[in-house]
């Protein structure tokens, strides 16, 4: 295949770039350190983009891939092996499973000595630690440590002279003593190391030399593995082929037959016994398959097992289940490998009440909550000593008794104020209107009043008075609390009420600080778009005690806008933009104005209130915008989070644009009624908002066949959105006449009235291996419709292109549809549809704790939902899928932890605004450069010299685009 080849025109042409290829090979080969192996692999690189954007791509293909191996090799891995070693290449497993389930890689995770780190086969850090001349690294070192070892001298003599004088000084003045100047510790500095040594040590990885000791380890720790897995006649044996330095070390194992757990039996105590039958018969329901029969006879699984019973029981109410209460019995006595299990639940050890120091067995109980008490640890409402303070109410200790890290507290109050409804009160048999039995607790507090209020803190508690206790509910109490960040440390205490079977439930919380200020600098990237912003932001985390959170911000700044018309304006990298704008917004526990009572504590609702305004400002147009939210959240479990705006006023926004009178004739001689209305005054009153987001970053999933999965896990997120605006105003504006646009007005402006969906999926993959495999697929439309007569608002369409979309094409450069951009002069820079459809699939790979690169495919495209007459090809058809662009690029990520630098390459290699024969990028070119001829007016002459004189006057397609960004891409 003739992708990434390379066709020279002619010899002349071919030449030149055959002593260019041999320049880069050559330098590859001198490859003796790390600068040296980064240059080699830019100057392959820049070959390879050179290349790939040059028409013709025959003769180069097999040269360039012949000099990226020689690349690769230039530094042997086994350079720095001595005489009589050898490196251990490859541990190869060949596995004879007899029964049951054993991958090759469980063996291969037990042998000790491991191959170095490799990164789809090819060993990255060892070739970078070969890189470095370890001898030139030891010479400097020693001179390091010797000019330092100069200078702790010099500086201890330094020093005992300062000391002499002041001892002599100390005896004229007749003092007994004198301040003595000691020896600086040692920061570190003899331990800092210089760039090759850092980068030789800590980046790369020394040679791993086969051991024959740690090879017969191997293979005795492979068999006792395979007897805890229930293979006790298995057999291993091992042997090595050693070639060129380099050790395969070949493992075979015969697991033969293994234990199998052919039935179960219980002893203990009944109720346990049957809460354990009841709770394991939903679990296997769940799996779909048994959790003990018919399973091998394995010592990890059923020691795991007995931790979940354990965790299950106290889940149940058994407060203090531990698992050595569950003990195994196994009786292997039986024929064909069968094994009759026996599970023994012991009863409860606990203190003696009676003898100090000694241990008694009690059957275990379920126990129910009696008390809740919160402890806020706060002295900011006390206005004198808190020693006194205490001292006056008879209180002698600083510190809780019961928790001495927290503060003691004073005052206490109770709140019941949630009352039965009529449901409620006939299951609790209580008259209606009667405080909630489950919803009260204790606040224990200093000073005048809590600064937190009783009825937000009792919504946060799970382990109600007179339920039943629940491990998993003191987690997600906990959980909760920590999520209000109101409290800068919290620690839940069970207290066991003697001989009742009831618990008393404490929550320790000490308050954070309230109120902040901060200056928040900071380097944005958005569709490969820079900008430098900065704000000033004040918070105020709990400002009625309540929890409600007030942000105001004051932010501003610069960015670079794409050109708004090819060849006009100020564009691409400088910042041409300037701006700026306040805002506030404040949120609220509770979906206001709905009362507590009526609002589940599961959904954790959250009512915010948002008002910003904004003025951004460019050569060409002035743009101020005023916007007012109204939203509700609320969750519906671990995974899904939804957003609601009020019904018929989710969000209010007014945009208003003052053109410069150049731009404003520029896109009235165009009679562009897309483009005018992308840069008109605008209303959008959204009657209906409706936002969910998906995760199962927090779902539990059981495992299958007692076999750790944590190396294969999946994490999906999805994000979905629907919005519905101008049927308010619409229907407001019933009856009224229209403007000269043919739109209708309200309070003086025009107003959008559309339907928006807008979709997308990620589902990220890591594996054992640390590679991580990325994909993500995109869905939007946006239908504008009654009193919008062209297309969506600008803020409200959709754009493709860009170091965070599809990046073979600048930022909202791509589409629409099939719109021929080169047969349009005057044809605008940014590209809007209302339709969009796209994904990406990138892996991900780790070249070290901080260096990461990716390989990454792109596609899709943009649409118009109606004709646009200015851009033939772009609205939405049957041929969407024909439309989608592609792109193959990689990229390099520095990953400084908190926050990633990321520098992607995409190479455009389908483009569906060409001419159907021209798309791919390993097509030939005449049919774009002809096309491009008919519409410039060459009509005269051959094609080959059409072509010739279209070629100035065009952009040459297939073009590599680099792509800035900060964080990854999705």
């Amino acid at each position: 295949m003739r992708m990434f080849g390379v066709m020279m025109a002619s010899s002349n042409n071919f030449l030149p770039s055959i002593r260019k290829q041999f320049s880069a090979l050559r330098f590859f080969f001198s490859c003796k350190d790390f600068i040296h192996l980064i240059s080699a692999s830019v100057i392959f690189s820049i070959s390879c983009f050179y290349y790939l954007c040059d028409e013709n791509m025959k003769q180069s293909s097999l040269f360039l891939f012949v000099l990226l191996m020689l690349a690769l090799g230039a530094c042997r891995i086994t350079k720095s092996v001595n005489k009589g070693q050898s490196l251990l290449y490859k541990n190869a497993v060949n596995l004879q499973l007899s029964e049951g389930k054993l991958s090759v890689s469980e063996i291969q995770d037990v042998i000790r000595q491991q191959p170095n780190h490799t990164v789809i086969g090819i060993p990255f850090r060892l070739m970078l630690y070969n890189s470095v001349d370890s001898a030139k690294v030891a010479d400097k070192r020693f001179r390091k440590n010797q000019k330092l070892k100069a200078k702790e001298i010099h500086q201890a003599k330094k020093i005992e002279e300062v000391n002499a004088r002041r001892i002599e000084k100390a005896r004229r003045k007749h003092r007994e003593y004198y301040t003595e100047k000691l020896i600086p510790v040692d920061n570190g500095s003899r331990q800092r190391s210089f760039f090759r040594e850092w980068l030789k040590y800590k980046y790369g990885e020394k040679p791993v030399l086969f051991d024959t000791i740690l090879f017969q380890k191997s293979i005795d720790q492979i068999g006792i593995f395979l007897k805890k897995k229930g293979y006790y006649g298995a057999q291993v044996s091992a042997r090595i082929s050693t070639q060129d330095e380099k050790t395969t070390v070949f493992y075979e194992v015969k697991t033969g037959l293994p234990y199998v757990i052919d039935s179960v039996y219980f002893l203990g105590a009944q109720n346990i016994i049957d809460n354990y039958v009841k709770w394991n018969g939903k679990e296997e329901r769940k799996t779909g398959e048994k959790s003990l029969l018919n399973r091998n006879l394995d010592m990890d699984y059923l020691s795991s097992y007995r931790e979940k019973i354990a965790r299950a029981m106290r889940d149940q109410a058994y407060f203090g289940f531990v698992s050595s209460s569950v003990v195994y019995v196994a009786d292997t006595s039986g024929r064909n490998m069968k094994v009759k299990l026996g599970l023994e639940f012991q009863p409860r050890t606990v203190s003696h009440p009676v003898i100090k120091d000694s241990l008694t067995t009690v059957p275990y109980s379920i126990f129910r909550v009696r008390n809740v008490i919160f402890h806020l640890s706060d002295t900011t409402q006390v206005k004198e000593s808190f020693k006194n303070y205490l001292e006056k109410n008879n209180i002698s200790s600083l510190n809780d008794p019961l928790e001495t890290s927290f503060l003691a507290t004073v005052n206490s109050l109770v709140y019941d104020e949630i009352l039965c409804d009529k449901k409620q009160a006939g299951k609790f048999n209580l008259p209606q209107h009667s405080p909630h039995p489950f919803r009260k607790i204790e606040l224990r507090f200093n000073g005048s009043k809590p600064t937190v209020k009783a009825k937000l803190l009792e919504l946060q508690n799970y382990l109600e008075p007179t339920n039943y206790y629940k491990e998993y509910y003191i987690e997600r109490s906990y959980q909760f609390l920590n999520q209000l960040n109101l409290f800068s440390s919290i620690k839940p205490k069970l207290v066991e009420v003697p001989n009742q079977n009831l618990l008393d439930v404490h929550y320790f919380l000490s308050p954070s600080k309230k109120q902040s200020f901060s200056f928040e600098p900071k380097f944005t990237s958005s569709f490969g778009l820079l900008g430098v912003n900065a704000s000033i932001d004040y918070s105020n985390r709990n400002l009625f005690h309540g929890g409600e959170k007030l942000m105001v911000t004051l932010g501003g700044g610069f960015e670079s806008q794409p050109i708004v018309f090819e060849g006009g304006g100020k564009g691409g990298r400088v910042f041409n933009t300037i701006e700026f704008g306040p805002s506030i917004k404040l949120e609220v526990p509770g979906l206001f104005p709905v009362p507590v009572q009526f609002i589940s504590k599961r959904q954790k609702p959250k009512t915010q209130f948002a008002v910003g305004l904004n003025f951004e400002k460019r050569d060409i147009f002035t743009r101020r915008v005023f916007q007012m939210n109204y939203t509700w959240k609320f969750l519906v479990d671990k995974t899904q989070l939804f957003t609601i705006g009020l019904p018929f006023a989710s969000i209010v926004k007014f945009v208003k644009i003052d053109k410069s009178t150049d731009f404003d004739a520029q896109i009235n001689s165009l009679n562009d009624l897309f483009l005018k209305n992308t840069y008109s005054n605008q209303l959008i009153w959204e009657d209906f908002k409706l936002q969910l987001e998906f995760s199962n970053a927090k779902r539990e999933y059981p495992t299958s066949k007692g076999k750790d999965h944590s190396f294969l896990n999946s994490i999906i997120l999805f994000n979905s959105s629907v919005s519905f605006a101008g049927n308010t105003l619409s229907f407001l504006t019933k009856g009224q006449d229209t403007m000269a646009n043919g739109q209708k007005a309200f309070l003086g402006n025009g107003f959008a009235q559309f339907f928006r969906n807008d979709n997308q999926f990620i589902l990220t993959r890591n594996f054992k291996s640390k590679l991580q495999l990325a994909t993500r697929l995109m869905a939007g439309a946006g239908v504008p419709y009654g009193n919008s007569k062209t297309s969506m608002p600008y803020d409200y369409s959709f754009f493709a292109g860009g170091s965070n979309d599809n990046r073979g094409w600048k930022a909202r450069s791509l589409g629409p549809g099939k719109y021929k951009y080169y047969r349009d002069s005057s044809g605008t820079a940014t590209q809007i549809g209302d339709i969009r459809l796209g994904g990406s699939v990138e892996l991900r790979i780790p070249l070290g704790s901080t260096l990461k690169t990716a390989v990454f495919a792109d596609f899709g495209n943009i649409w118009t939902y109606k004709k646009d007459i200015n851009r033939p090809g772009s609205e939405f058809t049957s041929e969407w899928y024909k439309q989608l662009a592609l792109t193959l690029g990689t990229g390099i990520r520095l990953d400084l932890g908190y926050f990633l630098v990321r520098l992607d390459v995409g190479f455009p290699f389908y483009n569906p605004s060409l001419p159907d024969n021209a798309r791919w990028v390993f097509q030939k070119r005449d049919a774009y450069y002809l096309d491009g001829a008919e519409y410039y007016g060459i009509t005269s002459g051959t094609d080959a010299e059409k072509i010739t004189q279209a070629k100035p006057l065009m952009a040459k397609p297939f073009l590599p685009s680099l792509n800035f960004g900060i964080g990854l891409p999705f």
